[in-house]
């Protein structure tokens, strides 16, 4: 149970830069959008810049340090099999507190704030959006689709090693009286990705309780109650650690295929997607 296994959770969630190779996309490519004053009403809600193909990323637990490093991991993975964006963003929110359950409940907040900025971002012309979250960012970007008004529709959301319950996207189950991520992902996302390894023992350790699914490690837990548009993918073959999704290969590979990159599985070795 996460809620048991705070201080193991911190030491592999965020406390150190992202691991992978050196970065393509470099941190100075990456523009840090702080969101901590808006969800507390302390400060305007920043705006995400217009641009016809946007990576955005959401940090998890202590990742608002490094945040910039970890967003330029990710897009340089993707970059490395031919993605490109016109704008790469990062989203910074207060996550660096002993206080666990107080992050994790934040991110429903945070998502709240990041639709707002998905809906004035398309209202603008802004174009397609590959929204990617780590950790308790993953919870972040599926919070989001779950709080964007109906209408709009993004169109890439990649949890990577989510920090919560498998049965959290599943029909008719999760939190309190059956709320969960299910019908924002079914009504509000056009491509739902949802990374997850067998070695990701950080989340696995802390969700899913006896006989469930940590969403992060093992997956949804119900293949047969999901959405159309969500996705299981199984990277246990080279993520083998909590923080090793940010910078893999084949995370990048997969991410960038969705985003309509042509990924050659024989040329490129990525066959074990």
């Amino acid at each position: 149970m996460l809620k048991a296994s705070g201080t193991a959770l911190a030491a592999g969630v965020g406390l150190s830069a992202s691991s992978g190779s050196a970065a393509a996309v470099s941190t100075f490519d990456i523009e840090v959008l702080d969101v901590g004053g808006s969800v507390f009403g302390s400060g305007s809600t920043p705006s995400i810049p217009v641009g016809e193909e946007v990576f955005i990323f959401a940090h998890g637990w202590f990742g608002d340090t490094t945040v910039a490093s970890q967003a330029a991991d990710v897009a340089s993975s993707m970059e490395d099999v031919g993605y490109e964006a016109d704008e790469y963003v990062a989203i910074e929110w207060d996550a660096t507190t002993i206080n666990f359950i107080g992050a994790e409940n934040e991110t429903e907040d945070v998502g709240e704030t990041v639709a707002e900025m998905l809906e004035e971002f398309y209202d603008d012309g802004g174009g397609d959006v590959r929204l990617v979250g780590h950790s308790l960012g993953g919870r972040v970007v599926l919070e989001t689709v779950n709080h964007i008004d109906d209408g709009y529709e993004v169109e890439t959301v990649a949890p990577l090693g989510a920090a919560a319950d498998g049965d959290m996207v599943c029909e008719g189950e999760g939190g309190l009286f059956g709320d969960n991520w299910y019908d924002g992902i079914a009504d509000n996302a056009a491509d739902v990705r949802n990374y997850h390894s067998e070695d990701d023992s950080t989340v696995g350790a802390a969700y899913g309780g006896i006989g469930g699914a940590a969403l992060g490690t093992d997956g949804s837990g119900c293949p047969d109650d999901t959405a159309e548009t969500y996705t299981d993918v199984d990277v246990t073959d080279s993520v083998g650690s909590h923080m090793g999704f940010l910078g893999d290969e084949a995370v990048g590979a997969d991410l960038a295929e969705a985003a309509g990159v042509d990924v050659d599985d024989d040329d490129g070795g990525w066959g074990w997607l």
